[in-house]
């Protein structure tokens, strides 16, 4: 029974939901620190990973709960003086607005995730 809570879909969207907390935290991070000299622009490095999972024929494979350990998210810091160190206030502001909807989506889906396995129990009983 506890292999179907644990299951891959609920570990790949708790990552998932893990990331796009991270996300938030980084653009919130940036977003404070605009004007700052000498800033280093934070990001969130996930899908890249994830991406890691597809085979070459475009599948995706099925990792082990083991598996995704490896996949955590994890904050990336770019370099001074980079093209990709430099906050735009806009940009920043729009990547807020789609972590936010994705954040709303993955916990949307989380939560049907587990309505699903709460009717397979309760219809189960009967």
């Amino acid at each position: 029974m506890l292999s179907i809570i644990d299951s891959n879909a609920s570990a790949l969207l708790s990552l998932a939901l893990d990331a796009a907390g991270m996300r938030q935290q980084a653009i919130a991070h940036n977003i404070a620190n605009v004007n700052t000299p000498g800033h280093q622009r934070v990001s969130v490095s996930f899908e890249s990973r994830m991406a890691a999972l597809r085979s070459p024929d475009g599948q995706v494979a099925s990792p082990s709960l083991a598996d995704l350990s490896n996949f955590r998210p994890a904050f990336e810091y770019a370099q001074i003086g980079s093209a990709d160190n430099a906050v735009a206030l806009d940009q920043e502001m729009a990547q807020l607005s789609e972590t936010t909807l994705h954040h709303q989506a993955l916990l949307k889906a989380l939560n049907k995730h587990f309505s699903l396995i709460g009717m397979a129990i309760s219809e189960g009983k009967r």
